[in-house]
């Protein structure tokens, strides 16, 4: 993948057996891929801070790292991390969920395709399931703004 300017960050939850599940991602708007992304019980630093290190952990890091105003976000750990690679935090003013609109829409699309939850037994098939959309997402699906798979998208950019 080509270096890009920048990554937004979310999360959303997903309601599984009972319980809320979080799931936070690391999209790159130029290429619209999910570049990394966590599953966790609860939403905090340490949720955002494993889907960070997944992206980084597989792509150069981005000049910056975008989010809402989250303490998650702004966490120590994570402004210490972002540091080190040199990588600006920015965010959205309060209460503006359309400054942050490509990972909105990921998160529809993503419960969409996902289906059912009541579908997988317990956690590790749901996670198995979050892989293969994720994975569905970035390389099978046709893009309906684009009219293309995401891979060949992000392959003509090089």
């Amino acid at each position: 993948m080509t270096e890009s300017g920048a990554w937004v960050q979310d999360f959303t939850h997903i309601w599984f057996m009972g319980m809320w599940i979080d799931v936070a991602t690391v999209l790159d708007p130029k290429t619209r891929r999910i570049v990394g992304w966590s599953v966790g019980l609860k939403h905090d630093a340490g949720l955002v801070h494993r889907a960070v290190l997944d992206a980084f952990s597989k792509y150069s890091p981005p000049l910056i790292l975008h989010s809402d105003q989250g303490s998650e976000y702004l966490s120590y750990r994570l402004r210490d991390l972002c540091q080190k690679l040199e990588v600006e935090l920015s965010c959205s003013d309060k209460a503006s969920p359309w400054q942050n609109g490509f990972k909105e829409r990921f998160y529809g699309t993503l419960k969409d395709e996902l289906g059912p939850t009541t579908r997988f037994r317990d956690l590790s098939e749901l996670h198995e399931g979050l892989a293969m959309t994720i994975y569905y997402y970035n390389h099978k699906r046709i893009h309906t703004t684009l009219k293309m798979r995401l891979a060949a998208y992000a392959a003509s950019l090089i």
